[in-house]
């Protein structure tokens, strides 16, 4: 019920506009030259009146766009730093010839000392470098959500967009309609008044979808080259699958 009102209050309110400027138009099609409407070049003061309006509503839409595209490639920016912060900071794994003569023994049911560190250290290693993947696809995953939510921000916008045109229209429909009831020479009036439509301007939205892609291209360029480095890496510092370090005994090497 609660929408009904306010479905019906909009249409209310809107079909009083037109009312409105159906009567403005009878009034200057009365008061004002005949020049006024005739002459293609000439644009009745309502017509400007309207297209200012419109213009200040979509400014205000276009400000409110550019808040919300400063906070989101803010957001977008520090998750670009922490991304590449963490994928050149990230611990790389010890080099391969220690690990390679460590791994030399075999299935020995004792352990040394320093094969129970190594084993350790690599088990240490592979936790740091699950929690390093789990912040750098965080890092990466805010980054596509900000990206998703400035799309969004732009279609909001369009559509915004969009209803002002839809609004001025029918406003200069209504008076147009006004001005062919009272004018004495309404088969003369131009179809199209000068300077009746309203330019939509898509500059900022553009710009602002190209530096979020940007970044985002950059994210995950920058992620895609830190999982070969990784990969590379683990491939040449180990020599049996990570499952089974995790299960080699080296409690009794602890001892």
């Amino acid at each position: 019920m609660a929408f009904l009102a306010r479905l019906f209050k909009r249409s209310t309110g809107l079909d009083q506009e037109r009312e409105d400027a159906h009567q403005q138009g009878v009034r200057d099609a009365r008061r004002h030259a005949l020049h006024e409407f005739t002459d293609p070049d000439c644009r009745p003061a309502y017509l400007g009146e309207v297209r200012a309006m419109a213009r200040e509503r979509i400014a205000r839409l276009d400000r409110e766009l550019a808040e919300v595209r400063t906070a989101l490639l803010r957001e977008a920016g520090e998750a670009r730093q922490a991304v590449l912060r963490m994928t050149v900071d990230f611990a790389r794994p010890a080099s391969p010839n220690g690990t390679h003569a460590a791994n030399g023994r075999g299935e020995d049911e004792f352990i040394s000392i320093a094969e129970a560190r190594r084993r350790r250290e690599e088990r240490r290693r592979a936790a740091e470098a699950r929690d390093s993947a789990e912040r750098v696809f965080g890092a990466r995953a805010q980054v596509e959500r900000l990206a998703r939510e400035w799309d969004g921000a732009v279609l909001r916008r369009n559509h915004d967009v969009e209803q002002v045109h839809a609004w001025a229209q029918r406003m200069i429909a209504a008076y147009r309609s006004g001005v062919m009831r009272a004018h004495p020479r309404r088969e003369e009036i131009p179809p199209l008044w000068k300077g009746e439509v309203i330019a939509m301007d898509t500059a900022a939205p553009v710009a602002g979808s190209e530096e979020m892609g940007g970044l985002l291209e950059e994210v995950e360029r920058r992620v895609e080259l830190w999982q070969a480095e990784v990969n590379g890496r683990r491939e040449l510092t180990t020599s049996q699958p990570p499952e089974l370090e995790e299960a080699a005994p080296d409690e009794k090497g602890d001892a």
